[in-house]
């Protein structure tokens, strides 16, 4: 949506953005992320989730990681983010704003995905919704230069502006399926901070594809909203919480144990470490941040990999 005197034509995306916050030293936000992951632990283990805890995540972007930083060139395969995971290979392509990265586009998919499946339309309309779970998932919606309200718009933006395929298979395979999802026919955003009101908003909209739409409401993760907020700086250990629940959500089925190879691992959820022992490093850190506030999953770390044994998932079955 433009702004009160003006209306892009259909197709087109103009996004008005969100005075910045104090700055905070990186001790500091250590500090206060531990915390805030010991208290959501504290709060999971002593409570069952409320139906107002119940997030969903979107499997399609879980399989295979969204970069964790702006890319660099040469991290780009003609221009695309490509990561592969066993015979599971994503690329995204970015729009005109580049490639979306980092903890805010995982965020917003979350938001997205439980709002697809509230509404069961492709229809999206941002309203009071959107602004309920800012201030749940505590993003402070300001508009400076360096604000995080700005910063996650611009990588709502991203996201929303790019194309996706999903490829299943190889040519030594002798079979290759390759399918291609684009997020959104047509957006319109605006965000005003300074009013919170569904009235006091531009009605923003976001109309999703008919594959997109029917991919997050068919194969969405059931995850708890306090465990997001915890972990809603990190985007590692938010993909590896993300995971986690869509696995042990499979495994309490099938009542089978699961290997995962390091190698797997770093496939799937590869950082920019060029060292397997620093790519294990960083993994095992953030699997334990994610252990806290996921303490039913039950898994075993060993000298080359995981193994996944069945495990509850984050919310209990009789709430889905």
């Amino acid at each position: 949506m433009a702004d009160s005197t003006s209306k892009p034509e259909s197709g087109n995306s103009n996004i008005y953005l969100f005075p910045a916050p104090m700055p905070v030293r990186a001790a500091e936000r250590g500090a206060t992320k531990t915390a805030k992951i010991i208290d959501a632990a504290v709060d999971i283990i002593e409570n069952q989730p409320a139906r107002d805890d119940l997030a969903w995540g979107a499997r399609c972007l879980v399989a295979a990681a969204l970069p964790y930083r702006n890319p660099k060139p040469e991290q780009l395969q003609n221009g695309a983010w490509v990561r592969r995971n066993g015979n599971y290979t994503l690329w995204i392509q970015g729009g005109p704003a580049g490639l979306p990265y980092g903890s805010y586009p995982r965020i917003f998919m979350i938001w997205l995905t439980g709002e697809a499946i509230r509404a069961q339309s492709r229809r999206i309309e941002t309203g009071s919704s959107f602004w309920d779970f800012c201030r749940k998932v505590q993003i402070d919606t300001s508009r400076g230069k360096n604000g995080a309200g700005r910063r996650f718009a611009e990588q709502v933006n991203k996201l929303l502006s790019s194309r996706a395929a999903f490829v299943t298979g190889s040519f030594d395979d002798k079979r290759l399926t390759t399918e291609f999802l684009h997020f959104t026919d047509r957006y319109q955003l605006f965000f005003d901070a300074g009013h919170t009101g569904q009235g006091d908003l531009f009605e923003s909209e976001i109309m999703l594809t008919e594959a997109f739409f029917r991919e997050i409401t068919t194969h969405c993760i059931p995850l708890d909203m306090r465990a997001v907020v915890a972990l809603r700086q990190a985007p590692l250990e938010l993909d590896i919480y993300q995971w986690l629940a869509y696995r042990m959500y499979s495994l309490h089925k099938s009542k089978q144990n699961a290997y995962v190879t390091k190698e797997q691992l770093r496939g799937q959820f590869g950082t920019e470490a060029k060292r397997m022992v620093d790519f294990w490093r960083d993994f095992k850190q953030a699997l334990h941040a994610v252990k806290q506030v996921y303490g039913g999953a039950n898994i075993e770390l060993t000298d080359t990999g995981l193994v996944l044994l069945p495990s509850p998932s984050p919310i209990p079955h009789k709430m889905l």
